[in-house]
């Protein structure tokens, strides 16, 4: 018996770990995630030179007590980057990114260089 009492013990630790969003200082519901909400607070604190990973909402998961959904930092995290928030930090926002853009730039670049050498006087032969 002390054996099934441990795993039913062990599995509602698991459950506790989530953390309900109307608990004081849980990260927002994502109906509510607003770029000029969590972004000022995220920024200074990376600006004081804190670690990303020590944020005080990485690692948690929390769960809305309206819909029973489970959403974390980094659902956050990838809200902001669609969202186009300014206020993201790129060394948080997702590297490939950052290799997207300079892609599409480099081929935007290579055709308008294409255009306009085929935009030149033609030669008469």
């Amino acid at each position: 018996m002390t054996v099934i009492a441990a795993m039913i013990a062990g599995s509602g630790a698991a459950q506790d770990t989530v953390i309900a969003s109307d608990t004081p200082g849980a990260l927002d519901v994502p109906e509510r995630w607003d770029c000029n909400r969590i972004r000022p607070d995220y920024s200074a604190w990376l600006d004081k030179g804190n670690p990303a990973a020590n944020w005080k909402y990485v690692g948690k998961t929390y769960r809305d007590t309206q819909t029973g959904e489970t959403y974390n930092w980094q659902n956050w995290l990838d809200w902001a980057e669609e969202a186009r928030c300014a206020a993201v930090p790129p060394e948080t926002a997702n590297p490939n990114t950052n290799l997207l853009i300079g892609g599409a730039i480099t081929v935007f670049g290579a055709g308008l260089i294409a255009i306009h050498a085929g935009s030149g006087p033609k030669s008469p032969g």
